[in-house]
C-alpha cells in the first residue's frame, strides 16, 4: 500500500483519498487496539486493485502488509491458512513445496488475499467457484476490537456473510482456504471467427477445465484460451522473488499495447485496423506450467474496469449485445471484452449466489474517460439480470442491489449487529448498503 503526499490512490488512479491517519500494525493485538479506538471510516485497502471507492477513507487507513505468509496447513482437510495481507503471487511458491496449490486463480495476481476474498474475485471454469467460495474460515477483528474465529462450526453466520463483505464486517487477519494437490496446466490460444465461436461456445466451455475468450469488438474474430490439466513436463517453478518481479515490469507486448491505447486516444479512426491487428497478434504458442504460474498474466497497462455476472444461459446474447453497442455507438476503446464462466456458490453477497454465471468484463484505458462506455454497457447488464463485481465500476443503487441479492437484507442486519456505529462504512458503502 502506497501513500504519497498524504494521499492514497488505487491501482488505476481513478480513486484518490486523503486519510487522516495511516497505520501498519505489527500484529493482531496492535490492530485490535487501533480498531477499538478509531472513530469511523476504517479501511484496509490491500494493493488497491478495486476500481470502486470501496477502500477510500478520510479517516483511518490500515496497511496489512505485516499479515503475511503461511500460518498453518492441514493436509488431512486440504486447508491452508494464510495471512490476509499476503499477495496472491506469493501463495503458489509457499504451497508448491508442500505439494499443494490453489484450486483456481484469476488473471491478475497482484491483489492481496483479503481483497480477493472480500470482493468475490474469480477465475474461469464451469465447475469452479470464486476464491471466496473456497474459504473454509477466517479470523476477524470486529468494530469493538474483539477477535473472533469464523467457520461453518463457529460464528457460522459471520462466515457465510463474511466471505464477500467488502470489509464491512471487520478486518480479516488470517484466511483458511481449500487447496488441492499441485497440478500442471497446458495453455492453448487460438482464433475463431465470432460466428463460429458462438456456435461452439457451449462445447468449448463443457470440454475444457478453463475456457475464456477475448473479443476486440471491432474485429470479426475472438482470441480463445483453454487451460487443461496435464502430465507433460513443465519448467522448474519460479522463486518467490521471480513471481513478484514477473508482474511488475512491462514486457514487449504490454509496451506495445500501451502505445496502441495512446494512439487510439488521438486517432479513433484506427479502431478497426488496430482491433484486427491485436486479435491476430494476441495468441501465443501452447505451453505447460504449474498452475500458479500459468493463471496470471502481467497487467502493467493501467485501466478501469466494469464486470457483471449474468445467468450463464444469457451470457452469449449479452456479450453480443455489448459488442454491438460498442460498434453502433462508435465507442473508442483499446481493450477486448473478456468472457468467463463461474460456478454457483452459497456466499451471501457473491455475484454467483445460487446461480451458474457468465462474467463479462469491459475495460477502458486509465487515461480515457470510462463514463460513456460503462454507462452504455451497464444498461445492457441491467436488462440481463446482471450482478456487479464488487471491486469493479458500477452504479447500482441500494434498491437494485436488494432485488439482485436474496441475502442482502440478512447481510445488512448482521453488519449492523457487528458494527452498530458504522466504523467500517465509508460514504460509498453507506450509500449502497444503508
Amino acid at each position: 500500500m502506497k501513500v504519497s503526499g498524504g494521499k492514497w490512490s488505487n491501482w488505476s488512479g481513478g480513486v484518490v483519498c486523503k486519510p487522516r491517519s495511516v497505520i501498519a500494525p505489527r500484529d493482531e493485538l496492535e490492530l485490535a487496539a487501533a480498531v477499538r479506538k478509531a472513530e469511523g471510516a476504517i479501511r484496509a485497502p490491500g494493493t488497491g486493485h478495486s476500481f470502486t471507492p470501496v477502500c477510500a477513507t478520510d479517516g483511518l487507513m490500515i496497511d496489512l502488509s505485516a499479515f503475511d505468509g503461511l500460518k498453518g496447513f492441514d493436509p488431512g482437510r486440504h486447508v491452508a491458512t494464510l495471512g490476509a495481507g499476503i499477495p496472491i503471487w506469493a501463495i503458489g511458491p509457499l504451497l508448491h513445496p508442500l505439494g499443494y496449490a490453489l484450486k483456481n486463480q484469476g488473471d491478475i495476481d497482484r491483489q492481496s488475499l483479503g481483497g480477493v476474498v472480500g470482493t468475490g474475485t474469480h477465475g474461469t471454469g464451469r465447475t469452479l467457484c470464486s476464491m471466496s467460495a473456497e474459504v473454509a474460515g477466517f479470523r476477524l477483528v470486529t468494530a469493538s476490537g474483539e477477535v473472533i474465529d469464523c467457520s461453518a462450526e463457529e460464528n457460522a453466520d459471520v462466515c457465510a456473510a463474511g466471505r464477500v463483505s467488502l470489509g464491512m464486517l471487520g478486518i480479516m487477519t488470517e484466511i483458511s482456504i481449500n487447496v488441492r494437490p499441485a497440478y500442471k496446466l497446458e495453455q492453448k490460444e487460438f482464433l475463431l471467427p465470432v460466428s463460429e465461436l458462438f456456435q461452439k461456445l457451449d462445447s468449448l466451455i463443457a470440454d475444457n477445465r478453463h475456457f475464456e475468450f477475448f473479443w476486440f469488438p471491432y474485429a470479426d474474430a475472438a482470441v480463445c484460451k483453454t487451460l487443461n490439466e496435464t502430465d507433460k513436463p513443465a519448467p522448474e517453478p519460479r522463486t518467490l522473488e521471480e513471481m513478484r518481479a514477473r508482474g511488475e515490469k512491462a514486457n514487449a507486448a504490454e509496451t506495445a499495447f500501451q502505445l496502441f491505447n495512446e494512439v487510439l486516444r488521438a486517432a479513433p479512426a484506427m479502431l478497426r485496423p488496430f482491433h484486427r491487428l491485436f486479435t491476430r497478434l494476441m495468441p501465443g504458442p501452447s505451453r505447460v506450467r504449474w498452475s500458479h504460474e500459468i493463471y496470471p498474466s502481467p497487467r502493467t497497462v493501467r485501466f478501469n474496469e466494469m464486470e457483471y455476472a449474468v445467468p450463464v444461459e444469457k451470457g452469449a446474447d449479452c456479450v453480443r449485445e455489448v459488442a454491438e453497442t460498442i460498434r453502433r455507438q462508435k465507442i473508442n476503446t483499446g481493450f477486448p471484452i473478456e468472457y468467463r464462466t463461474v460456478a454457483a456458490d452459497d456466499v451471501w453477497l457473491s455475484p454467483f449466489y445460487r446461480r451458474d454465471s457468465a462474467t463479462i468484463a469491459v475495460h477502458q484505458y486509465a487515461r480515457v474517460d470510462y463514463g460513456p462506455m460503462f454507462n452504455a454497457i451497464e444498461a445492457i447488464f441491467r436488462r440481463y439480470d446482471g450482478r456487479p463485481h464488487w471491486g469493479k465500476r458500477h452504479t447500482r443503487s441500494h434498491r437494485e442491489l436488494e432485488s439482485l441479492y436474496p441475502q442482502y437484507g440478512a447481510f445488512r442486519a448482521l453488519r449492523r449487529k457487528l458494527d452498530p456505529n458504522e466504523k467500517f462504512l465509508n460514504p460509498y458503502l453507506r450509500a449502497i448498503f444503508e
